[in-house]
């Protein structure tokens, strides 16, 4: 699948679209040749917080997009605001692989993510039923207990405003069956993203950004000392460009998609759940991802209806398997459910990008032109906030080393990304076998 056939700008099915209190702005399409300061590729979270920055800081700034604001994974995700990396990797391992001063610098910009984040939509009033109420990470078996609370030991460590839940206080915090414990944050919380998506952009305007939609980039080329975006017969030139399109990024840079394996990964939305049933599951309407491989995360709507998914079997039915998935999965972890299970409502597809290392990579593709991607399943707070510290870099309020992530020259291509991708969409099954043995 080519990655510009997965723009779907309808963005079909998507529950978020029809509960977002941020009305939906047509940007135009563009109708001339442009010559700013800087170029962004993507209108997500990386792209339009890279923008705000950059425009803040005094940068002319023009956002192309070959679908529409919010269209790609920042539209279509889970609207969890975590306070962590992904799964299980632990801030020590993260300074172990960058370094000390940067590593260090990730690790802040991770903890603090989602309090910027919930600060930023309350600047700019962005209407996303933004609840800060807790992100837990319980353990489902053995095996991810010992890795939870490592994590949880790291972050301590740091001095981090963290803690630890036994087997009853997971219980209790959750209203979830089955966890041997866990720990919690109560920074992390929850968001409509598409609607967060739909304010930043609005955000970025005020600031001075021009976003243009529907606008597929064929290439990008240096030319003449400047960085220049081809769409069709028109082009837009600047001084710096930026590719941010993450798990939806085509071929208009040589090996750029190789950077990155797409995952497809799928959302449902039950019907709003009872008050009585409120009151039993999450009832602190804490919000909580897992450890197992094959999806085990709830959260509510600010409706509450409960928020479910996992990745996508390409070989069957992919809607009626994961349904399915996806009820068993809320009767395991909330009992209280089985024999009058909610009607799911909704279910969409997207993707999103992960890399080898589960961090995201900075690439320098060229004199002034860059490419970020790869927020492995943790984009909504990374993607925004080193987002801000890359917008701040092009505008040159900061240097290239002061970007906490590994700065690539070139593309740094994951081996195998073909049959990496291709595996993707058939491993579902496998991680179903192994969640249920306690191997995850």
């Amino acid at each position: 699948m080519k990655a510009l056939n997965r723009i779907d700008p309808s963005l079909s099915g998507v529950a978020w679209t029809k509960t977002s209190k941020e009305a939906s702005v047509a940007y135009p399409a563009l109708d001339t040749d442009k010559d700013v300061d800087l170029v962004v590729i993507g209108a997500g979270y990386a792209g339009l917080s890279i923008a705000l920055h950059a425009a803040k800081a005094g940068l002319s700034v023009c956002v192309l997009d070959a679908g529409v604001v919010g269209a790609g994974a920042s539209g279509r995700n889970g609207g969890f605001v975590v306070p962590h990396f992904p799964g299980a990797l632990r801030p020590a391992q993260v300074e172990q692989r960058l370094g000390k001063r940067k590593g260090g610098a990730l690790i802040e910009l991770v903890g603090d993510g989602p309090a910027q984040v919930f600060e930023r939509i309350k600047k700019y009033q962005i209407r996303c039923d933004a609840d800060q109420r807790g992100w837990a990470q319980p353990a489902h078996s053995e095996k991810a207990l010992a890795k939870v609370r490592a994590v949880y030991e790291d972050w301590k460590a740091l001095g981090a405003p963290v803690e630890w839940l036994d087997e009853a206080g997971i219980a209790s915090a959750l209203g979830a069956k089955g966890y041997l414990g866990g720990w919690r944050r109560m920074s992390g919380g929850s968001i409509n993203p598409y609607a967060l998506c739909i304010g930043l952009a609005r955000a970025a305007v005020s600031e001075g950004v021009k976003i243009h939609e529907r606008c597929t980039v064929d290439k990008v080329v240096r030319e003449n000392g400047l960085a220049v975006a081809h769409c069709g017969k028109l082009s837009v030139r600047g001084r710096k460009l930026i590719i941010a399109t993450n798990g939806y990024t085509g071929t208009l840079w040589p090996d750029l998609p190789r950077s990155g394996i797409a995952v497809r990964l799928y959302h449902c939305a039950t019907e709003p759940l009872s008050q009585d049933l409120q009151r039993q599951i999450m009832p602190a309407r804490t919000c909580f991802t897992d450890l197992r491989k094959s999806g085990g995360f709830s959260r509510y709507d600010a409706d509450g209806r409960v928020i479910s998914g996992g990745a996508v079997f390409t070989l069957a039915n992919a809607q009626r398997y994961g349904l399915a998935h996806a009820n068993r999965r809320m009767a395991e972890l909330f009992p209280q459910l089985i024999g009058h299970p909610p009607k799911i409502e909704s279910y969409w597809e997207g993707y999103c990008s992960i890399t080898d290392g589960y961090l995201p990579n900075f690439q320098v593709l060229d004199e002034n032109i860059y490419s970020l991607v790869g927020f492995s399943t943790r984009g909504i707070a990374l993607s925004q906030n080193i987002g801000r510290v890359i917008g701040e870099f092009l505008a040159e309020k900061r240097v290239l080393d002061d970007v906490p992530l590994d700065v690539v020259q070139g593309v740094r291509a994951i081996s195998r990304h073909g049959f990496k991708e291709r595996m993707g969409g058939l491993m579902f099954p496998l991680y179903q076998r192994i969640d249920r043995y306690g191997l995850s």
